[in-house]
């Protein structure tokens, strides 16, 4: 069984030979134009100015470089790529060039979904009281974006061939969502749903990225129609989670990343316990992939070689 055809039977809630290592078992591309990849600063494709730091290896939006303030009259001020002015032709061939086809699953992460898209060009209390202020105009840019999002699809089906939608849009911190379910479901499931549907229409799995705790979502998530869910971050209570619906999407991570795996001073044999109490919790009658997001890369080598290690035999 090759890693693609071991990772589809996670997929399918079959039983893998092994379980699923998210490190090493996916060909992965980060949607270009969504945030600035480079070192210093750059901008996106929406005109925000994003800055690399090196001690998180990752970008963040720009402190005070907010490209709006309020959402009134939102179209003079913001402009929505035209994501067909590219030779996708050749872009997806260099970056495809080293992937492995037939023995790996293609992921695309696709950044920035509705509300982290918000969030980027007003900062996030902005963003937050324009949902009170203009719902009206929120929903009208959300569908802009959702038409602009579903056109991107089409283009990474059609050139890049991708197996998985990874789709991010963050909805909590480490104890509460950031607004009401009621106003979830009001301004982001509509167009959750939208793209949800034509991922599976192009052909494509859809796997839901949101950070946070968003277990209030999860119900609501599952008859939407997703096939997975990730980093399902150790918050949500995570064996809830799979005791409910492990045998309905797969579930992707559910470690404790900021209690034990990148906690400073953290020994290596608390970081490999950590990696083997996940995949006792949610590995049980497949239906998961051992992945998670790591800084540091000591602690990624370790992380990864233990799922690797106790991994290979569990269903066995």
């Amino acid at each position: 069984m090759t890693p693609r055809e071991n990772m589809m039977a996670a997929y399918r809630h079959e039983t893998p030979e092994w379980v699923p290592n998210g490190f090493t078992d996916y060909d992965m591309w980060f949607s270009m134009g969504e945030r600035y990849f480079g070192e210093g600063t750059g901008d996106d494709w929406f005109g925000v100015n994003w800055t690399h730091t090196p001690e998180l290896n990752s970008q963040t939006e720009t402190p005070g470089q907010e490209v709006i303030e309020d959402m009134e009259d939102w179209q003079a001020k913001i402009t929505i790529p035209d994501v067909t002015a590219f030779d996708w032709t050749a872009i997806a061939a260099e970056e495809t060039r080293d992937w492995d086809r037939e023995n790996r699953m293609s992921l695309c992460m696709f950044l920035e979904g509705p509300f982290e898209r918000l969030m980027s060009l007003m900062g996030f209390e902005n963003a937050m009281c324009a949902f009170y202020d203009t719902p009206d105009e929120i929903h009208a840019f959300f569908e802009a974006l959702t038409e602009y999002k579903c056109q991107y699809l089409k283009i990474m089906k059609e050139h890049f061939g991708f197996d998985i939608i990874a789709y991010h849009d963050d909805w909590g911190n480490n104890q509460n969502m950031f607004f009401s379910m009621d106003m979830w479901r009001e301004f982001i499931k509509p167009y959750i749903q939208k793209v949800i549907d034509y991922t599976h229409e192009l052909g494509m799995l859809f796997e839901m990225h949101s950070c946070g705790y968003i277990k209030p979502t999860i119900p609501e998530l599952v008859e939407m129609g997703i096939d997975a869910i990730q980093p399902l971050q150790f918050c949500n209570n995570v064996d809830e989670v799979k005791a409910e619906f492990g045998k309905k999407i797969l579930l992707s991570g559910g470690f404790n990343t900021q209690g034990v795996l990148e906690r400073p001073g953290a020994s290596e044999e608390e970081i490999r316990a950590e990696v083997r109490r996940t995949i006792d919790t949610l590995a049980v009658e497949s239906g998961y992939c051992a992945n998670v997001p790591i800084i540091d890369g000591k602690v990624f080598e370790l992380v990864s070689d233990e799922i690797t290690k106790y991994g290979k035999d569990f269903y066995k």
